[in-house]
């Protein structure tokens, strides 16, 4: 099927070097619009064109399941016609398949993205903050469903960060429920284009994919939302969806639901629950179930009839049609989502019923939108919630049907005061997010997530009878599967239990110590973690991740988790799939000229990874869109030679090793490491410049290498070693030669500022010309390095990328260094 008028406008205007902010209704294809000029360029256009990677984020997990197996197929039929492969796979929370952002087109939630790029990643650990950045800046970004990134903490870190990256890397941003003042600002500060340009192009939105012919009409219910008013003959359809604002008012609708139907002795009715607080098994069969039943449309659905009760984590992505939907009342941006689950298809017809929920005093309750005693920021929410029940009751809205046009002008109605409160005070704060956000990526401090990707206010729970004991909680207190609760929730749930008979009620985990390594191992190691009994409710509060008693939670596949006394000791323990675990890295000897020659293989030569299964993109590739705009921009009349600059820091990055102790290190592993092959002489001639030893990483062998002195660092020694020569590699560039230095300090940890004294190797000269020479350097470049006397009277702090506002593109410079070194270094050893 060919494109949409819209969809090609968008094409155009990516491939031709503009971003874009696109604005369509649910169903209208969105996502396609931003992909097609991805997949043409990435199958018919050379790599200097338009990037070889796109990153796809989403802001919930189940969005990014749910597009990789659509893209899946895709890109199959695209490979069969053009014979290359696009790697496609999964980077969040539940699936961390992608660590390194590896494949061609990754599916992401925005946390993850953000924090690549703040150098405070996720799914790696402290010493490979930096191997991601280059990523994202080297990358066609994609973010989605802007509208529900939070405006105070994800959405001002997204403009932030596209701000920065405007000049180098091609982005589109999409929503279907944002205020025209608010598109048209968005555009202005992000140098971007809004699609559709004009109102007749809005206008034509209402004739394209799912929105052909639908009918969808609204009713305002002053009454909360009930069972009654589900089951209510005049309200009933045969698929009818329910949303609830919070888990524990959909898990009592449900079980009230459940036993009316039964009091009916309706026993046809199929009634099913979803929310967060359930295990991934059950969340993943209920998710199956529901693109099972309600992703078929009306006019060939003939099961039985169904009623899915759930919070918003149905709110968007779940492709799913119904003839009603119910939900209790939200801003009218979220309405709209939930509404997209309503009618979804082409000449579908459906009902929409807003209720109003109100607390035990008979007040309006807006939670989660408004907490009463919390930060005033929620009073934004009450705002939005209080607009939009009163525009709901406006003629123009009531009992008619919703055409986008007539959605924009609700939308616009409620949310453009609120909307210009929000850019007015992200643009207020720019300088200060900034000063945060360079924080973060030089001291790579996860505090400061919680400012800069998303505020969490929940806590990590899992059902253990004994964390004190478990030696994976002692490594990481997230090994097993879990739930985020509102600290509130804990609150009550502990005050509540303080008079039962249990052993303890909750055990929070506390950082015991940071392990230490050296530097090759440091960046794979972590925290290590001690589990506490808490002595008073409030302790909650401050805690980061907790264990409740079997006895004190409830747990099945109908309700999923709740508080509530149970006879149970113990409950089963799901160990979470995926996580950070650190790999075990083996090692072949090598000499120095033959690993260097290894780095210049991996950078320019794909190959198949049998670890992940995954032909992975070849890194010269992967950066030769990025290095082009640098070329053609940032370095335009400063003549630095990139590629040169790259094969620099290859030969230079590790001469730290070409030190008399580091040498002695590995001539003396090698003299030992024969007794694990049968007594095998495994030892090297005195002039071998080894740049690795041979090393199978079991246990045995650590054990041994512990017992050894501790290997010599030498990546701050080779960053120092290396300044002259790289000075001339980058044609005296200041900000070129900062970035490369700055590289080669820190790839083994993103935190490397200093070096120590050492003595060259009498070999090491001769070595280093002959590694010169395997990537067409000029040999004689040795001289630089070995002229230079490591005595550590110079500061390598001072050679190292500032990380200020001035320094923006040099930082971006470096970002890219460091994940191409990195990369380039560790799948030289794969064999």
């Amino acid at each position: 099927m060919g494109l949409y008028p819209y969809q090609t406008r968008v094409k155009e205007l990516i491939q031709s070097g503009k971003s874009v902010i696109l604005q369509a209704p649910t169903g209208a294809g969105k996502t396609r619009a931003a992909l097609s000029p991805f997949i043409e360029s990435f199958f018919d256009r050379p790599p200097e064109t338009f990037p070889r990677k796109c990153i796809y984020s989403v802001p919930m997990r189940i969005l990014a399941n749910q597009f990789k197996e659509e893209y899946d197929g895709l890109a199959g039929s695209y490979e069969k016609i053009f014979q290359r492969t696009m790697a496609i796979s999964i980077q969040t929370g539940d699936h961390p398949d992608d660590t390194k952002l590896e494949s061609n087109l990754v599916f992401a939630t925005v946390d993850q993205t953000l924090s690549n790029f703040l150098n405070i990643p996720y799914a790696l650990g402290r010493g490979s903050a930096n191997v991601n950045a280059g990523a994202i800046l080297s990358s066609y970004l994609v973010f989605d469903e802007l509208h529900l990134y939070d405006p105070d903490v994800m959405l001002p870190s997204v403009l932030g960060m596209l701000r920065w990256l405007r000049d180098t890397t091609p982005f589109i941003v999409m929503t279907a429920t944002f205020s025209s003042n608010m598109l048209k600002r968005l555009a202005d500060a992000l140098g971007a284009v809004v699609v559709p340009e004009n109102n007749p192009a809005r206008e034509g939105m209402q004739d394209v994919g799912t929105q052909i012919g639908k009918q969808r009409i609204f009713q305002r219910c002053d009454t909360p939302l009930s069972a009654p008013e589900i089951l209510n003959p005049e309200k009933r359809g045969r698929r009818m969806i329910c949303i609830c604002n919070t888990v524990e008012r959909a898990q009592r609708l449900f079980q009230d639901v459940k036993e009316e139907l039964k009091a009916k002795g309706d026993s046809k009715t199929q009634v099913r629950l979803i929310h967060s607080r359930f295990y991934k098994d059950d969340r993943d069969e209920k998710e199956r179930w529901i693109r099972d039943q309600f992703g078929v449309p009306q006019n060939t659905y003939d099961g039985p009839p169904l009623i899915l009760i759930a919070t918003q984590v149905v709110e968007v992505g779940v492709n799913a049609t119904c003839d009603v939907l119910h939900t209790e009342l939200a801003p009218a941006s979220s309405i709209f989502q939930r509404a997209g689950r309503c009618a979804r298809f082409e000449y579908e017809s459906g009902r929409v019923f807003v209720y109003l929920p109100r607390d035990e005093n008979g007040e309006p309750d807006y939670t989660p939108y408004f907490l009463k005693g919390q930060s005033h920021k929620t009073e934004r929410g009450k705002r939005l919630c209080e607009a939009t029940w009163q525009a709901l009751a406006h003629p123009q809205f009531q009992n008619t049907h919703m055409s986008f046009s007539l959605e924009q002008d609700l939308i616009d109605a409620v949310h453009t005061p609120v909307d210009s409160e929000i850019l007015d005070g992200i643009q207020d704060n720019e300088r200060g997010w900034l000063e945060d956000a360079l924080r973060a990526m030089r001291e790579q401090e996860q505090g400061l997530a919680s400012e800069l990707i998303r505020n969490v206010n929940t806590r990590f729970v899992v059902v253990h009878p004994n964390p004190e004991t478990d030696e994976h909680l002692a490594k990481n207190p997230w090994y097993y599967e879990g739930f985020a609760l509102q600290p509130t929730t804990l609150y009550r749930a502990f005050k509540e239990s303080s008079n039962l008979d249990v052993p303890w009620i909750m055990q929070e985990a506390c950082i015991l110590r940071d392990r230490v390594s050296d530097e090759e191992t440091s960046a794979r190691q972590g925290s290590e973690y001690k589990w506490i009994k808490l002595s008073a409710e409030n302790d909650v509060f401050t805690a980061i991740a907790l264990a409740v008693h079997p006895q004190l939670a409830q747990y099945d596949k109908e309700l999923g988790f709740r508080f509530g006394w149970s006879d149970q000791d113990e409950m089963k323990l799901h160990k979470r799939q995926g996580g950070r675990n650190s790999p075990d890295y083996g090692y072949h000897r090598e000499t120095y000229a033959e690993h260097i020659a290894g780095l210049y293989a991996a950078y320019t030569q794909s190959f198949f990874d049998e670890t992940t299964k995954r032909q992975l993109l070849t890194l010269s590739d992967e950066v030769a869109y990025v290095l082009h705009k640098f070329a053609s921009g940032f370095l335009s009349n400063k003549e630095a030679n990139l590629d040169q600059v790259i094969r620099a820091m290859f030969v230079c990055h590790d001469i730290g090793k070409l030190n008399v102790e580091w040498q002695k290190w590995a001539h003396t592993w090698q003299r030992r490491v024969g007794t694990f092959h049968d007594g095998k002489d495994m030892s090297v001639p005195k002039d071998y410049m080894a740049a690795h030893t041979d090393f199978d990483a079991s246990k045995e062998q650590k054990e041994a290498q512990r017992k050894l002195s501790k290997r010599p660092n030498h990546a701050g020694e080779g960053a120092m070693a290396a300044a002259d020569l790289l000075w001339s590699a980058c044609n005296e560039n200041k900000s070129v030669w900062s970035a490369a230095i700055t590289a080669i300090a820190r790839h083994h940890h993103a935190a490397t500022d200093g070096y120590k004294p050492f003595k060259y190797h009498p070999a090491a000269q001769h070595a280093f010309a002959e590694a010169l020479r395997t990537i067409n350097l000029d040999s004689t470049w040795a001289d630089k390095v070995f002229a230079w006397t490591p005595d550590g009277t110079e500061g390598l702090s001072k050679l190292l990328v500032d990380f200020t506002p001035a320094e923006k593109q040099t930082i971006l410079l470096y970002f890219l260094f460091s994940r191409v070194l990195r990369l380039a270094d560790q799948r030289s050893q794969i064999d």
